[in-house]
């Protein structure tokens, strides 16, 4: 008598795709009793189903990208949800500490609101416009790079420890973060800059909050940072740790380790995206110091116990492209 496949079998074959299925309905369902359902969260479950429909290398996709599918969903139903949970904002904290770090170094001052004031100074020059053209380039690219590595590794390269490295360090920081936005509730210095040290009223909507970004979309004629911002940031109050502290130097770590090459190159990217982060109000400094440490700790943890222990099954598969050749 043949022994039962195990659960890890099913998934490998075509049977896996009842458990994508049975995600996408729990996941409808659950996003209209929190948020209601918006035509994102129909294309997003229209997606995964055509996935899951797939052959041959595509029916891996799912499965090897769940971590960041699934922090995408838990992510996005922080909308509406975070303002109900969340006590007491932490406003006084973050600016007092950054205030006595960097306060002496930038004559008394926070480094953001003086590049505030700087940015006052130089209203309507060419020189503002270039410096917000690149914030708002370098801020927004923080949500396409690490998808974009991945994709390389996962596809490209077709290296799966290091795919499973990185998406798994991904995700232990995305869900470590996730948290702590929950947790402790941390204001944005944006907020101090424009309210104080109050707390806001729950049912406050701020928009977009760089002011810098509101200045790129009169520039280009167009609203377009303020839909993205929209749609992208549904906790206001998630400033620590920054997500835009860990994950360009998580994108510059995991490309020069792949490579080895261009590492001065590579480094000006996070430090673009930091300077970015600071010129539009968006995160103290501390912020994306503690954004790193939670990333040092996420890639600890992936390297020295999830890879080893949970996932060498999955990276010793056979490569994809040579198992598949004849789907």
């Amino acid at each position: 008598m043949a022994d039962k496949p195990s659960f890890w079998d099913r998934l490998r074959s075509n049977q896996w795709r009842g458990y994508v299925f049975l995600g996408i309905a729990i996941y409808l369902v659950l996003i209209n009793q929190i948020i209601r359902v918006r035509p994102d969260h129909v294309f997003i479950a229209l997606m995964l189903f055509v996935l899951a429909l797939g052959r041959g290398r595509i029916k891996y996709f799912v499965m090897d990208w769940a971590p960041w599918i699934i922090f995408w969903i838990s992510y996005d139903m922080m909308r509406g949800v975070a303002d109900n949970w969340r006590g007491l904002i932490n406003i006084t904290w973050p600016y007092v500490t950054e205030l006595k770090i960097f306060g002496p170094l930038f004559g008394g001052v926070i480094p953001c609101y003086l590049l505030q004031d700087w940015q006052v100074m130089l209203e309507g020059s060419f020189l503002k416009g270039v410096f917000d053209g690149m914030g708002g380039l370098f801020y927004t690219l923080h949500f396409g790079m690490p998808i974009l590595l991945g994709w390389l590794f996962w596809h490209t390269t077709d290296d799966r420890k290091m795919f499973y490295r990185f998406v798994w360090t991904m995700t232990v920081l995305n869900f470590a973060a996730l948290a702590t936005f929950i947790l402790y509730p941390a204001a944005p210095p944006w907020y101090v800059y424009s309210y104080g040290f109050g707390q806001p009223p729950q049912t406050t909507f701020w928009g977009l909050g760089a002011g810098a970004l509101v200045n790129v979309d009169k520039m280009i004629g167009m609203n377009f940072f303020q839909t993205l911002w929209g749609g992208f940031n549904p906790n206001h109050f998630a400033a620590i740790p920054s997500l835009h502290g860990s994950y360009p130097v998580a994108v510059a770590f995991f490309t020069w380790k792949k490579f080895r090459k261009f590492p001065f190159l590579l480094s000006l990217y996070p430090l673009g995206v930091w300077f970015s982060a600071v010129y539009l109000n968006q995160h103290y400094i501390i912020d994306l110091f503690i954004g790193v440490g939670y990333l040092i700790l996420a890639y600890y943890l992936t390297d020295k116990i999830l890879l080893p222990h949970v996932f060498s099954r999955f990276v010793s598969w056979e490569p994809l492209r040579n198992r598949n050749k004849g789907d």
